[in-house]
C-alpha cells in the first residue's frame, strides 16, 4: 500500500502455507531505508480455526492479492480478506492498521464484495472513498463512515483473476481480467449511485495475460504504466487502449507469485517503486521526464533506467 504524502511504500505478507508473519515493513523514498515497524503476532494458530485471528487479536497473515489501500484521511491501512494463514481459506473482514500507533482496527464487511482473489483495491482521491470488484460487482467502502455499497450489479463477470486500478484525470476505475486483453472502466465522477460497466479491445497489452502484473497511473505521462518483471514495461493509453512497451537495462527479475500491488508510482519522487521478493533489492524505474509522448508511442530519453533502491 503506497501512502503518496508520506512518500512510502508499506509491505506485508505470508499467509497459506508461505508464512505466518504479520508484521509490517516500510520503504522510505526520501531516506532509502527499509524498516520493520513492529514485530509479528506471537504464538501463531491456523486462522480457519480462529476466525482470521492470532490470539493477541490481530489479522492472521494472508496473502493480498491487491487487497490493500492507504487512506489518506484517516493515516491507515485497509485490508480486505485474504488467503488465511495457514490453512489459504479466503475470510470476510475487513481490517485498518495504524503504522504509528501500531494497532489494528476490526471494520465492517456488512453489504461487503463477495470474498475471493483479486479484489483489486483502489483508492479514489477526490471522494476517499475505496473500490473493490468481486466476481461480478463494484463495491464502494466510505472509510469515515465504515459503509460499504454497491456500485454495480452485472449479470455476469470476469471471476477472480483480475486487477484494477484508478484513473484521477479521466475519474474511471479500470480493470483487466487474466487471459483476456480486454480493458473494463466505471466512470466513478459520482461518488453516489449505480454505474454501468464499460468495456474495450486493447492492442499489445500482453501484460493482461496474468492478472499479477503491477501496473499504476503515471501523471506526468498520462498512461497507465504496467510491470510484470524484467526490463520491460508497458504504457497503455487509456483513450485508444493501444499498449507502447519500451525497456531500460537493470529491471528486478519476474517472479512466480507476481507483483500485484508491490508496483507503485510516486508523485512526490517521480519513480515507478516495487519490492518484489524479500531475497532482492527493493527497486526504482524512473521514466525520463523529457520523454517525448506521441500518437500511440514513447521515445524515451537516456536518464530513463531502473535503479537498486535499498538492499
Amino acid at each position: 500500500a503506497f501512502d503518496a504524502a508520506g512518500d512510502r511504500l508499506y509491505i506485508s505478507g505470508g499467509g497459506h502455507g508461505g508464512y505466518a508473519g504479520n508484521e509490517w515493513y516500510r520503504l522510505d523514498l526520501g531516506s532509502l531505508t527499509l524498516t520493520r515497524i513492529n514485530e509479528p503476532s506471537t504464538p501463531v494458530r491456523d486462522g480457519c480455526l480462529f476466525d482470521g485471528i492470532y490470539a493477541d487479536g490481530r489479522p492472521v497473515s494472508r496473502h493480498t492479492y491487491q487487497h490493500l489501500a492507504w487512506l489518506p484521511g484517516l493515516q491507515r491501512i485497509f485490508l480486505v480478506g485474504g488467503s488465511r494463514w495457514q490453512c489459504g481459506y479466503f475470510i470476510d473482514d475487513a481490517w485498518t492498521f495504524d503504522p504509528a500507533g501500531d494497532s489494528w482496527t476490526e471494520k465492517s464487511y456488512v453489504d461487503g464484495p463477495r470474498t475471493g482473489f483479486g479484489l483489486s483495491l483502489a483508492v479514489d482521491a477526490p471522494t476517499g472513498l475505496v473500490y473493490a470488484h468481486d466476481d461480478y460487482d463494484l463495491y464502494s467502502y466510505n472509510p469515515a463512515t465504515d459503509q460499504w455499497t454497491l456500485r454495480a450489479e452485472n449479470l455476469q463477470g470476469p471471476g477472480d483473476y483480475k486487477s484494477g486500478v484508478i484513473d484521477p484525470v479521466r475519474r474511471r476505475y479500470f480493470y483487466y481480467a487474466a487471459d483476456d486483453r480486454t480493458l473494463y472502466w466505471y466512470d466513478i465522477s459520482s461518488a453516489t449511485g449505480m454505474l454501468t460497466r464499460q468495456s474495450g479491445a486493447t492492442t499489445g497489452c500482453t501484460f493482461m495475460d496474468t492478472y499479477a502484473a503491477g501496473w499504476d497511473y503515471d501523471p506526468q505521462l498520462d498512461r497507465l504504466v504496467a510491470w510484470s518483471g524484467g526490463n520491460s514495461v508497458q504504457l497503455l493509453n487509456p483513450d485508444t487502449r493501444v499498449c507502447t512497451t519500451v525497456s531500460y537495462p537493470g529491471g528486478p527479475a519476474a517472479i512466480t507469485q507476481g507483483t500485484f500491488g508491490r508496483f507503485r508510482y510516486s508523485t512526490r519522487s517521480q519513480v515507478f517503486v516495487t519490492c518484489n521478493d524479500v531475497d532482492d533489492n527493493c527497486h526504482a524505474l524512473r521514466l525520463s521526464p523529457s520523454t517525448v509522448l506521441f500518437a500511440d508511442g514513447f521515445e524515451s530519453g537516456d536518464s530513463s533506467l531502473w535503479s537498486s533502491t535499498v538492499p
